[in-house]
């Protein structure tokens, strides 16, 4: 008997969570289709979406990096408000203390709820750990080849990985428009000014910001005076940005309409001549200091043109040098001059964790966040945002410019570190035969394995959307 009654009991039990587990998913189902179809009528029901965001060593304080009590940080602040009473639904920011949310990581690899969306500097960590929902799944609700708001496919590239897309990046924000690529010299004006140099900014202007031209400033930027000796360049990062400016690419489509990879190639190879001869033919004139020294030479005056990040120069340069310029690399004879091409290393992005109780909602979300402001919907309202930190309009022009024509530089699958050896052995007088024959075929695999099928998935985004 009391074996019976115990099945009973077992069997109600069981029933009973059942039931109370149908009834709570019953009970949390959103509908996101909205009243009559129409999105903009969707209740989600007071759905609360909780967002991790990075912190940014620039400000104590900031909203997805903009500083607080700044117009930025007001218009987001309006933004996530109307999101909030659109959709019925609460939006919970909170703040990692780190630029790449490394405190999340190790939550997540127990199996940890961290938060619904991360916003955060260069999304490929938590890609390549499998944190991010992929957000083809959800394009219904975030259409992420949207290039009016998420930016151009080259910006996209940076959230893919084996052609399925998993972060996309705010490009319609005002200030936004700076991703980390190392492909401008930015100029110190007051030494042109001063001792009566062609600005390189006439040079492009003019369509003259070749090879050529660029060998010649190697010379007449040299300065050897009684209060100043400057060298002409420094060339801070590697030499990846001027091959992308004599038209390399990852890849090459062959004959038989076959994507291949193509370090080896032609463009790439005689870039690594044309710097093997002028690092080792100028060395007097080029110099090879990192970030923080070749800051230090700027500032006092001991380098004319220094290669860095757009970025860089808002961030550090900006607030030590009264007037600079800014070009970009100079236009290889296989390059397409005006298409200032080059390739970057990250930038700030939002992703859908894996374990978010509502994809398609935070979906929805990001996909309102990403909106323009208004009055900052066109070019050059964009460009006058950001004029506080130029001095010329031409630098200006140059920044839209050169976030169109911005592609990821895979640094975290070893890609990166193709050019920052060529760089190396270039200073050497290292033939481009020599560097490509030794170590173009590890890079080719890199390319064959990572870029391949993210190229695949690119042949599909409209940029005109």
């Amino acid at each position: 008997m009391k074996k019976l009654i115990s099945c009973i009991l077992l069997v109600l039990m069981v029933f009973s969570i059942c039931s109370c587990a149908q009834q709570g998913e019953e009970e949390f189902t959103l509908d996101l289709d909205g009243l009559m179809g129409d999105r903009s009528k969707t209740d989600m029901d007071g759905y609360e979406c909780i967002i991790m965001q990075n912190h940014m060593a620039e400000s104590e304080t900031s909203l997805f990096s903009y500083p607080t009590d700044t117009l930025m940080s007001d218009l987001l602040l309006d933004r996530i408000k109307q999101i909030q009473e659109e959709y019925n639904c609460i939006i919970t920011v909170k703040t990692d203390g780190t630029i790449r949310l490394d405190s999340v990581s190790p939550i997540m690899m127990s199996g940890g709820y961290v938060s619904d969306v991360t916003f955060t500097s260069g999304p490929t960590a938590f890609i390549k750990a499998g944190f991010y929902h992929r957000l083809d799944s959800v394009e219904e609700y975030l259409d992420y080849r949207n290039a009016a708001k998420v930016g151009t496919v080259g910006l996209l590239e940076q959230g893919l990985k084996d052609g399925i897309p998993y972060a996309v990046t705010p490009a319609a924000w005002p200030g936004k428009q700076t991703v980390t690529s190392f492909g401008v010299f930015v100029v110190n004006e007051n030494l042109i000014s001063r001792f009566g140099k062609v600005d390189p900014r006439d040079y492009v202007e003019n369509g003259e910001w070749t090879w050529d031209t660029f060998e010649k400033c190697l010379v007449d930027y040299q300065i050897d005076d009684s209060s100043i000796q400057a060298n002409a360049v420094n060339v801070t990062w590697s030499i990846m940005d001027f091959a992308m400016m004599n038209g390399a690419d990852y890849v090459k489509v062959d004959d038989d309409g076959n994507v291949i990879p193509a370090m080896d190639s032609v463009e790439f190879i005689e870039t690594f001549d044309w710097c093997s001869r002028i690092f080792t033919q100028y060395e007097d004139s080029v110099t090879f200091l990192g970030h923080d020294q070749m800051l230090s030479a700027l500032f006092g005056e001991e380098v004319v043109m220094a290669q860095t990040a757009i970025d860089h120069i808002i961030r550090f340069i900006s607030y030590e040098m009264g007037n600079y310029g800014v070009v970009p690399m100079p236009c290889g004879p296989r390059g397409t001059y005006g298409e200032w091409s080059n390739a970057h290393s990250e930038n700030v992005s939002f992703g859908i964790m894996v374990n978010a109780k509502e994809p398609e909602a935070s979906a929805m979300i990001i996909n309102k966040l990403l909106d323009p402001f208004e009055g900052y919907e066109s070019e050059e309202s964009l460009k006058e945002y950001m004029s506080e930190f130029f001095y010329d309009d031409r630098d200006l022009d140059l920044l839209l410019n050169f976030y169109n024509h911005s592609r990821w530089n895979y640094v975290d699958f070893g890609l990166w570190d193709y050019f920052t050896n060529a760089t190396s052995l270039a200073q050497k007088g290292t033939s481009g035969t020599e560097i490509s024959e030794k170590h173009a075929e590890k890079y080719n695999a890199i390319v064959e394995e990572y870029v391949i099928p993210n190229f695949e998935l690119m042949q599909h985004f409209n940029p005109e959307k």
